[in-house]
């Protein structure tokens, strides 16, 4: 066959193949391409066969092919494009450029070859050009949806929020039903906070396809954005069903549960989403999850592996700290913390978890200089003022400490949330103040905890009374119970102890497991599970003895586990929750006419509300005076309450009895080194010498009870009272001199003396307790009168009679029973 007649056969071929192809008959058509490329190399040929391949979607091949044609006309736009087609669809952006760019060279006019070079462009993480490129696409095609949609794409990556949002606008104004460009202005005005716009985006993007997954997952968002947590799964879940094995839907459905409160559904989803994608960032939300259960090895494991394979993550380190701390490794915790902060130093949240992990580690200098970061990042954050208040009040550092406390109470009072109210009750704050921010945090806390079922238990006709608390092992709210648990009347009362604190293996905690019928350890469920438990157990009268205090779990008490619900002990103050119906105290810590400050019923034990227990032992070696720093003839004023309590009126005060008494100096309490330093240089500054002031590092309950007899006249605080801390004092016969405050925690010392037979050392004002404390310090005959008077009442006070408080605590309960009971209980 000769040359002109190899041409004719190629070329009908060709024209075989075109038409092959224009039939619907592909493999025939791919075959007569072959078979006309083997009889005569043709540019033509080679970019009408590159043309089905590509339409085939086969870009390897289709790419060959152009690359051929291209060698036969290097020149050829129609080569250029398709090898740069093919090269794009490959994922080879920046190959793809240079043969874009020879097509525009010869053919400046061809929008959409403009617009293909800015999704080169853009694909490479250059949208500056890829915008150049973009607007000279529309220059020449104005009326096409997708390249105002790219446009928008580029300029939104640019951080060009508001030109982004027009140029969707302007896709959509070409297109009303550009599915990609509504969606992608859904998630635009709800990153700009504009949830129900994006709800409205999302309705029109299932009302044009019911079936499109992007469309219901925007609903969803938008839904979760504006609080509407029931719609917000809803449209997850349809969004889910859907599309069941795409990992980012069924991560949103877990973050929608989680955020509603369903929080084993948000597990479950969670675990879905990794089995779909195992380094999904869902791991640390599920590790989130987890540590809300109090599920610290799970959520350790995950957070780990997380943190192998993305050892930059830094909410995995955040949440990390967050788990040790609550596993009580709080070094390690902040090991992990510093690694987040040092990530992102410009996240407020990281240092506020740093402070926490530091107070936990009993380190107050780190733990002040974060909340000054976070103060510094977002001054208007409010729980980071109200630590840095309680901080700092740890410290005894006060030198901006009152102008930082007035700006706490002006937030307060203007009804600023998470400020935590236990802080609260050793500033200056009336009783309004306090149930106002408790009821405030009262909402927090229990806002999307559901109540659990409390099934029908049969008894035995006793009332079953649980105490809930953190503290059973040694701590100071075990030191006050211990007896109280004893001497319950157990025919009458079936008492439980639900633990959620820590097992410390100590001869209190195995006291106190002992005192009870059932000891419980709820430390290692969740919130929920413990609720369901206590359910389940048909306790009748539940008792939270933490109130806001450390390591509460108010959420078990929001989950109404119990039909009625009484704070008690462990707070001073009212918890302003309508999930807490009684709070137990005494005339004095409430006198009459101020029940419309407490959100709960009050209900009065007819001596102090505080127990006490008569087997506190105490040393029988005491350390001489020489052993605890103290002079061997000198007056020994002391006060061992809590650093916190301390206030720089009060200082004013006992620094003048220093003066005034020669010789005499001031016992103080110091765990902290920090306290030691800024209480010396508060005392120079008021004329007192440092060698004055001595402090008692902490020792075992015994020992520190011993050092007591080696002191003359315990000096109680305010607003804020001795409490634990003053029964210790009466209890080994030092007499305490208090003011009467005007909240709760301020008449707790009052309700002590007046028990124990010592109302004369109760006054009323500053001015009168300076005066008493100074007359007894001059008077040694009366002061021995006074110890005197403590020895006798250590057999014959109420404060000591642990067998008539329980009687008197046990009528308490049958009278809240009588009082909120179901209707129809007989007991």
């Amino acid at each position: 066959m000769d040359c002109s007649e190899t041409a004719e056969r190629a070329a009908a071929l060709h024209r075989q193949a075109v038409a092959a192809q224009r039939e619907g008959r592909v493999r025939e058509a791919v075959a007569l391409f072959q078979q006309a490329l083997a009889l005569r190399k043709d540019v033509d040929i080679y970019l009408d066969f590159g043309g089905l391949l590509a339409g085939l979607s086969q870009w390897g091949p289709a790419g060959a092919v152009y690359a051929a044609a291209l060698k036969l006309a290097p020149d050829s736009p129609d080569a250029h494009y398709g090898v740069a087609l093919s090269l794009h669809a490959q994922g080879r952006p920046a190959e793809a450029e240079p043969h874009y760019r020879a097509v525009l060279a010869g053919c400046p006019g061809l929008g959409a070859v403009w617009n293909n070079l800015g999704v080169a462009l853009q694909e490479q993480g250059r949208p500056a050009e890829a915008e150049t490129a973009y607007r000279e696409a529309l220059r020449h095609q104005p009326e096409d949806a997708g390249t105002w949609k790219n446009l928008a794409v580029a300029l939104d990556s640019l951080c060009r929020t508001d030109e982004a949002e027009a140029a969707y606008r302007a896709a959509l104004s070409r297109n009303p039903e550009h599915a990609v460009s509504l969606n992608n202005l859904g998630g635009l005005v709800l990153a700009a906070g504009r949830p129900d716009e994006a709800w409205r985006i999302g309705c029109r993007m299932v009302a044009l396809n019911p079936a499109d997954r992007n469309g219901w997952m925007l609903l969803g968002n938008a839904a979760h954005a504006a609080g509407r947590r029931g719609e917000a799964v809803r449209a997850s879940a349809v969004a889910v069903r859907l599309a069941p094995d795409d990992p980012a839907l069924r991560h949103n459905l877990a973050n929608a549960l989680a955020a509603a409160g369903r929080r084993e559904e948000a597990v479950a989803e969670y675990r879905a989403v990794l089995g779909l994608q195992p380094d999904s960032p869902a791991a640390v939300d599920l590790a989130m999850e987890l540590l809300g259960q109090h599920d610290m090895a799970g959520a350790l494991a995950l957070l780990r592996g997380a943190l192998a394979r993305h050892p930059d993550h830094v909410l995995a380190w955040r949440i990390l700290g967050q788990t040790l701390a609550g596993a009580l490794r709080p070094d390690a915790a902040l090991d992990a913390l510093r690694r987040a902060v040092a990530l992102d130093p410009g996240d407020p949240a990281g240092w506020e978890d740093l402070a926490a992990a530091a107070t936990l580690a009993d380190r107050v200098a780190p733990s002040i200089e974060a909340l000054r970061r976070v103060r510094r990042l977002s001054p208007a954050y409010n729980p980071a003022l109200a630590q840095l208040v309680q901080q700092q009040r740890h410290a005894c550092d006060w030198r901006d400490l009152s102008a930082l406390e007035r700006d706490l109470i002006g937030r307060m009072r203007a009804g600023a949330l998470g400020v935590p109210p236990f802080g609260l009750l050793a500033v200056d704050t009336t009783l309004a103040d306090q149930r106002a921010a408790a009821e405030r945090w009262a909402r927090q806390k229990a806002h999307g905890v559901p109540a659990v079922a409390r099934p029908t238990v049969s008894g035995d006709g006793r009332l079953r009374i649980g105490y809930l608390s953190a503290d059973f092992h040694e701590h100071a709210t075990a030191y006050l119970m211990a007896e109280l648990l004893e001497r319950h009347d157990r025919a009458r009362f079936a008492v439980t102890a639900y633990s959620t604190g820590i097992d410390d293996g100590s001869p209190m905690r195995r006291r106190l497991t002992a005192a009870v019928e059932r000891f419980v350890d709820l430390r290692d469920r969740s919130d929920r599970a413990a609720a369901q438990a206590i359910a389940a157990d048909g306790i009748d009268i539940l008792v939270d003895l933490k109130g806001y205090t450390a390591f509460a779990r108010t959420a078990i008490l929001a989950a109404r586990p119990a039909p009625v619900q009484v704070n008690w002990l462990g707070y001073p103050g009212t918890m302003g929750a309508d999930f807490i119906d009684v709070i137990l105290a005494d005339a004095a810590t409430i006198p009459p006419g101020e029940e419309s400050f407490y959100s709960e019923a009050v209900v009065r034990l007819p001596h102090c509300y505080q127990p006490n227990d008569r087997h506190r032992a105490i040393a029988e070696r005491a350390p001489s005076r020489a052993d605890c720093g103290l002079p061997e003839d000198g007056f020994v004023f002391c006060c061992f309450n809590s650093p916190y309590k301390l206030t720089p009126a009060l200082f004013d005060v006992w620094a003048r009895l220093l003066r005034a008494v020669p010789g005499s100096v001031l016992w103080l309490y110091a765990g902290n080194p920090l306290v030691v330093g800024n209480l010396r240089r508060e005392a120079a500054a008021r004329g007192v010498a440092a060698e004055r002031l001595v402090f008692a590092p902490p020792r075992p309950l015994a020992e520190h009870l011993a050092r007591h007899r080696l002191a003359d006249l315990f000096l109680d605080t305010l607003p804020y009272n001795a409490h634990t801390t003053a029964s210790d004092a009466l209890w080994t016969g030092l007499p305490v001199v208090t003011c009467r405050g005007a909240t709760f925690a301020g008449r707790v010392a009052a309700s002590l003396l007046e028990t124990v037979g010592l109302p004369e050392l109760v006054t009323d004002s500053p001015a009168a307790y300076e005066a008493l404390a100074l007359g007894l310090a001059r008077d040694p005959a009366r002061l021995a009168e006074l110890k005197a008077r403590l020895v006798a009442a250590r057999t014959a006070s109420p404060l000591f009679d642990g067998d008539r408080f329980a009687r008197d605590l046990e009528d308490a309960y049958r009278a809240i029973w009588q009082r909120f009971a179901p209707a129809g209980d007989p007991r």
